[in-house]
């Protein structure tokens, strides 16, 4: 039986259970407990998570070719439908994220020990769930490239491996899972529009001018421009330097996660930060060029890995 329930009580007082923390506890609890053998580390909701993105994107495959007729097998339309999918993914996260974020007070370092059971479940089932797309999305990454790694996806895959390692530390050591979670969303954030850029920019080098990708493209690049822009030269290292500070500069901190172990953490995020820089840059620009200037219009080369 779910040991979610609609209201917990905390000194007398009732407490709501925020709908979207509610729903993904309730679905942690549903589905079965799977656990690396020897151990009691779960993996049960990442496989399902894993799954689950599995079969979106095979949705997405049929929908692109089948009823919006983008060519089979173009590795233009295969970056769309695993643009999509990376988008259903923020999509569910982010919303759940805010409100699992707002059920305690935000302290980096903070302990998952002694919180409510619901609000663990729904922590656990967060990191679960960005887990199993890390893993959907490494075997379609190879599945797209004829089951080989392209050299253009190293860097994704290097963000994959820290991304997977810190969430797994977290759930470990069951501390420090608000600074993953806060860092997981601000990354997440801007992701809808950076795939829907993906897509669009792509989109309109296959349909006719003046149909409806040509209309929103754009809006969806400049939009994306300034979001990214904004989140990956403001918003992300003003994260990572409070993160930093919590856990090693506070007496809770290094009481809470071994001080190595926040180092390798703090290196891990700040290597994120870093390693944007040439698309924050970038997207910069493309701010500065105003809306009016496309960067990736319809006859941008995208390079020989998008050519048949």
């Amino acid at each position: 039986m779910c040991q979610t329930q609609p209201m917990q009580t905390k000194d007398g007082k009732p407490v709501r259970i925020l709908p979207l923390v509610r729903f993904w506890g309730n679905l942690f609890n549903t589905l079965p407990k799977l656990f690396i053998p020897g151990t009691n580390f779960s993996i049960g909701f990442t496989i399902f998570s894993s799954l689950f993105f599995s079969l979106c994107r095979i949705t997405y495959d049929y929908i692109y070719i089948a009823l919006l007729r983008f060519p089979n097998g173009h590795p233009k339309t295969k970056f769309m439908c695993a643009c999509t999918a990376s988008m259903t993914h923020s999509l569910l996260l982010v919303p759940a994220l805010w409100q699992v974020l707002h059920s305690q007070p935000y302290r980096p370092c903070a302990k998952l020990d002694g919180t409510p059971q619901y609000y663990q479940d729904a922590v656990v089932a967060m990191l679960q769930l960005c887990s199993g797309y890390m893993l959907y999305d490494f075997v379609f990454m190879l599945r797209d490239n004829s089951w080989s790694l392209h050299p253009d996806d190293v860097p994704f895959v290097g963000h994959h491996i820290v991304t997977l390692v810190y969430m797994s530390q977290v759930r470990i050591l069951r501390a420090g899972h608000i600074s993953a979670m806060t860092m997981m969303f601000s990354g997440e954030f801007t992701n809808p529009w950076q795939s829907a850029h993906s897509v669009t920019r792509f989109a309109i080098q296959f349909a006719d001018s003046g149909r409806f990708w040509h209309i929103v493209h754009p809006y969806v690049e400049y939009s994306f421009a300034f979001l990214y822009a904004f989140f990956r030269s403001i918003v992300g290292p003003l994260q990572v330097i409070h993160i930093a500070y919590d856990l090693i500069l506070t007496k809770e901190g290094r009481k809470n996660v071994a001080i190595y172990n926040s180092i390798v953490w703090v290196v891990m995020l700040s290597a994120i930060i870093i390693g944007s820089i040439p698309w924050t840059i970038e997207c910069a620009e493309m701010v500065k060029d105003g809306i009016h200037v496309v960067k990736y219009n319809e006859t941008y080369d995208h390079g020989p890995r998008f050519e048949l």
